[in-house]
């Protein structure tokens, strides 16, 4: 297998054509055909099927594919590693960052950042887990500044604990059951959750098990704290904020803390990587600035930021 053979891979299935891939490749439909071709022949296993609506992957050409951006995310990383070791640090940074983190910590961590690369090119992603898990296990994504899935074991990601926050049960002031007291009294509403692709959407669920209720009648999935505050400012759907998020979107977004008598479990974040590679100097280099801006302790002259850290405990 050779890399141009795993970059046409890639190209197929980002373009769903040939003649997409070949467009994104710089190349010609014939040239990606008999990358596929001889791919499939060193593999001795069809990788895609060509339909009149497009080209799609095998089961074969799937597990292929994640095996084919981790390749190519690498051979990026060590052309840049070879970059910075001649003194001309390039290249793209990929890095997602949770809603509250981008909201306090990010501005200044990218300034301090931008001061000392300011050649690298940083790619920024809103810190879900559906976008930030399957990326980093694909090699698009760096960096992830957030919440670990629970299900991820240690084989598969380093992990630093940055902050230990608590988490609260939010809606729109003016909320039917705003002052309810109960999870019980929740669970006829619409639910809005963070969906973990790791755990198949069921982490959500375990909160009601935990004090013995049922699942409640609806549950829907974002993946955008945009929709989020959007859908709970003119709707009566409820979801699960952190702390520090309440603080910083209640005033602002006119959404509320229900006063549950129940605890929800304390949410930690921290920074995740893959594990089993060297750091680059870009990604060593950012984690540095984000923890430089987390223990300069000026952060606390700033009201926004001060009000969002009251309920969260700093591990660093």
């Amino acid at each position: 297998m050779k890399i141009h053979q795993l970059r046409a891979l890639i190209a197929i299935a980002d373009a769903g054509s040939v003649r997409g891939a070949a467009r994104t490749l710089n190349s010609s439909p014939a040239a990606v055909t008999q990358n596929i071709q001889q791919l499939e022949e060193a593999a001795h296993v069809q990788l895609v099927v060509r339909t009149s609506s497009g080209v799609t992957l095998t089961e074969c050409g799937q597990t292929l594919l994640l095996h084919a951006r981790l390749v190519a995310a690498q051979m990026v990383r060590a052309h840049q590693a070879m970059d910075a070791m001649r003194g001309e640090p390039s290249g793209r940074l990929s890095i997602a960052v949770t809603a509250w983190v981008a909201l306090t910590f990010l501005p200044e961590t990218v300034a301090r950042f931008r001061a000392r690369m300011p050649a690298i090119q940083l790619e920024l992603f809103e810190g879900l887990l559906a976008i930030a898990t399957p990326r980093l296990r694909d090699g698009s994504l760096d960096i992830y500044v957030g919440r670990q899935s629970p299900s991820v074991s240690a084989c598969d990601f380093n992990y630093q604990p940055l902050f230990a926050t608590s988490r609260a049960v939010v809606a729109r002031l003016g909320h039917p059951r705003a002052e309810s007291r109960s999870l019980a009294e929740l669970l006829d509403d619409d639910w809005l959750v963070a969906l973990d692709p790791e755990t198949e959407g069921h982490a959500p669920y375990q909160m009601f098990s935990r004090y013995g209720l049922p699942v409640p009648r609806s549950i829907h999935f974002l993946h955008s704290l945009t929709v989020a505050v959007a859908l709970l400012k003119r709707t009566d759907m409820v979801s699960i904020f952190p702390w520090p998020l309440v603080e910083l979107c209640a005033a602002r977004d006119g959404l509320c803390a229900i006063p549950l008598r129940e605890e929800l479990e304390d949410s930690t974040v921290g920074i995740i990587t893959r594990t089993g590679e060297p750091s680059d100097a870009a990604s060593q280099c950012f984690i540095d600035c984000l923890l430089e801006t987390i223990r300069d302790e000026s952060w606390g002259r700033t009201t926004e930021i001060r009000r969002a850290m009251q309920s969260v405990e700093v591990l660093v």
